[in-house]
């Protein structure tokens, strides 16, 4: 990779991690579609996100993770799950996206930046939802969660778009 293609997985990757904070499964889905219609070229041991079955099975997580969000009490468990998943699946983002590149590049993006970006984003979703639920009951939680779906498919939508060129 270039100097500026690696700089542009970089802010790529740090966007759709941030995204990861909100919805863990819908970045994964963007870097596998990304992957499967060779927008983006995954390689090494990420090329697996690339295969129909993991566009597949990461969309099915979209749709589970969102509709469980919505349900009082479920999206506590789906927030505290969150917590370690979450981080993991920024990580793999991140590191999806600048696979082929140097290894010390691909382990501090991954892990670092990836992870980290996305469990920053995540702690603080959490916050405001414990501060909701106690001042709402959990009746603010769909709400909430709604308006998390839209900020996190927005950013995240608009990331893919442009590392497909359609941006």
């Amino acid at each position: 990779m270039e100097p500026t293609e690696v700089a542009a997985a970089l802010i790529l990757g740090v966007v759709l991690s941030a995204t990861a904070g909100l919805r863990a499964f819908l970045p994964l889905t963007l870097v596998s579609a990304l992957g499967y219609t060779g927008a983006v070229e995954l390689t090494g041991p990420v090329a697996f996100l690339a295969h129909p079955a993991a566009l597949l099975t990461f969309t099915v997580g979209v749709v589970l993770e969102v509709a469980a969000d919505k349900i009082p009490v479920v999206d506590h468990f789906v927030d505290t799950a969150g917590t370690v998943v979450r981080p993991l699946a920024g990580a793999l983002v991140g590191t999806s996206l600048v696979a082929g590149t140097e290894p010390l590049v691909t382990a501090v993006m991954g892990v670092a930046a990836g992870g980290t970006v996305a469990g920053i984003t995540h702690v603080g979703k959490a916050a405001v939802r414990a501060g909701s639920t106690a001042t709402t009951g959990g009746v603010g939680s769909p709400v909430l969660s709604t308006i998390e779906d839209v900020i996190a498919l927005g950013v995240g939508g608009s990331a893919a778009l442009v590392a497909a060129g359609v941006l």
